[in-house]
C-alpha cells in the first residue's frame, strides 16, 4: 500500500560514503532522513548540520526513538549483518551498502532475515545500471558478439597507506582488493554473463602492515564453458601515481566491447550502436568521493520509491551472491593453493 506521507529514514554511518547519500535523500520528494548515527559524534553532527537533519546518536540503535520506515547503512562491512538484522527484526527497510558482510554465511543470514520479517532489503550494486553495462549484456544475450573467446578483468591502483589506517587493513574486514575494490567489477561480469560456476586463484599481501591482500589472479569459469582472466592489485602503481587502470575487456567472434568503469573505449558490435554516457554529475564531486562513478542516485531513489509504494526494490540483497561467491570462492581457492572451487555448492560450509 502507498504510503501518503514522505520516507522517513535514518543514516547509520557517517563517513566518506554519507554525503552521496544524504545530498540524493535531501533532494528526493519523498524522503525525510530523520537522523543520523555514529560512533564518532563530530562525524555525525557536521552531516547533520550540512544537511539539516535533527537528531543525531552515536548508538544506531537509538535510531528507533524516531518512527522511522527504512535505513541506510554506510558502516564498515564486518558490522553490516549486525546493523541489518537489528532493524529487519524491528520491522524497518535496508539499504546496505556493499559488500554486505565479511563473510558468506552472513549475507545468508541477512537475506534470510530480511524475508522472515518481511522488510526490502537492497544493496548498492550501481555498476549494473551504468548504460555501457547494460548495453554489453544485451549484446552478449543476443549473440551480437557470436561467439565469446576472451574476457579480461584487469583492475590496478595504488591505495596508500592512510587508506588502510583503522579498520581497513584488518583481517577482520574479510579481505582486501578482491573485497574492496574489485568487487563491483565482478559484479558487472556476472551481471553481463550469469552466474559462474567455479573459480580459481592466489592472492598475495605485499605490504608488512596488511593483514588482507593486496593482489589477486584468476579464472572465473562460466556455464557455457569460457572463462573470465581476473588480476587485481591495489599496491602497483606507486604512492604518486593517482591513476586507475580498470579494464572488463569482452573479446567475441564477431566483435569486442571493452569497459572502463562508465566508459566505453571500445564498443565494436554488429547491429548495435555504442551507448551513452551516464550523468556523472548527477551527484555534485563536492558530495561524493572523486573516484565514485554514476547511478547511486538511481539506486538510492528506487528504494525511497520501492518503500513509499510497497514494491521490491530494483537491486535486492540476494543479486550480491553471484559476486560474492565468486570473491569468498577465490579467497578458499587461494587457501588451497590454487584449487578449483565449484560455486554451485556451498563451499563456505565445513
Amino acid at each position: 500500500m502507498k504510503k501518503s506521507r514522505l520516507v522517513k529514514s535514518a543514516v547509520i554511518g557517517c563517513g566518506n560514503v554519507s554525503p552521496t547519500y544524504l545530498y540524493t535523500l535531501s533532494k528526493s520528494p519523498d524522503a525525510e532522513v530523520v537522523s543520523v548515527a555514529d560512533i564518532n559524534p563530530e562525524k555525525a553532527e557536521k552531516q547533520a548540520k550540512e544537511f539539516n537533519i535533527n537528531e543525531v546518536y552515536t548508538d544506531y540503535k537509538d535510531v528507533l526513538k524516531d518512527n522511522l520506515d527504512a535505513v541506510f547503512i554506510l558502516t564498515p562491512h564486518y558490522e553490516h549483518p549486525e546493523q541489518t538484522i537489528f532493524f529487519a527484526k524491528n520491522g524497518l527497510d535496508v539499504l546496505c551498502e556493499k559488500p554486505l558482510a565479511s563473510k558468506m554465511s552472513d549475507i545468508e543470514d541477512m537475506i534470510d532475515t530480511c524475508d522472515k520479517e518481511g522488510v526490502k532489503f537492497s544493496t548498492m550494486l550501481q555498476r549494473r545500471l551504468y548504460p555501457n553495462t547494460i548495453a554489453a549484456r544485451e549484446a552478449v544475450k543476443e549473440g551480437l558478439l557470436g561467439k565469446i573467446r576472451n574476457v579480461e578483468l584487469d583492475f590496478s591502483c595504488y591505495k596508500k597507506k592512510e587508506f588502510y589506517n583503522g579498520w581497513r587493513a584488518a583481517k577482520k574486514t574479510g579481505g582486501g582488493v578482491l573485497m574492496s575494490q574489485t568487487l563491483h567489477r565482478i559484479d558487472q561480469i556476472v551481471f553481463i554473463f550469469g552466474e559462474p560456476i567455479a573459480v580459481e586463484g592466489v592472492t598475495k599481501t605485499t605490504r608488512d602492515y596488511l593483514e588482507i591482500e593486496d593482489y589477486a589472479k584468476g579464472k572465473i569459469y562460466f556455464r557455457n564453458g569460457f572463462v573470465a582472466n581476473l588480476e587485481a592489485n591495489n599496491s602497483s602503481l606507486g604512492p604518486n601515481n593517482q591513476e586507475t587502470l580498470s579494464i572488463i575487456s569482452i573479446s567475441g567472434e564477431n566483435g569486442k566491447i571493452v569497459l572502463s568503469d562508465d566508459l566505453t573505449p571500445v564498443w565494436s558490435v554488429p547491429n548495435m550502436p555504442a551507448p551513452l554516457d551516464a550523468n556523472l554529475n548527477a551527484i555534485p564531486l563536492k558530495y561524493r568521493p572523486a573516484y565514485y562513478g554514476p547511478c547511486h542516485e538511481i539506486i538510492i531513489n528506487d528504494f525511497v520509491d520501492s518503500v513509499m509504494k510497497g514494491r521490491e526494490p530494483l537491486i535486492e540483497g540476494k543479486d550480491s551472491i553471484p559476486a560474492m561467491k565468486v570473491i569468498f570462492g577465490f579467497y578458499k581457492s587461494a587457501e588451497s593453493n590454487g584449487k578449483r572451487i565449484n560455486l554451485t555448492k556451498k563451499f563456505w560450509q565445513k
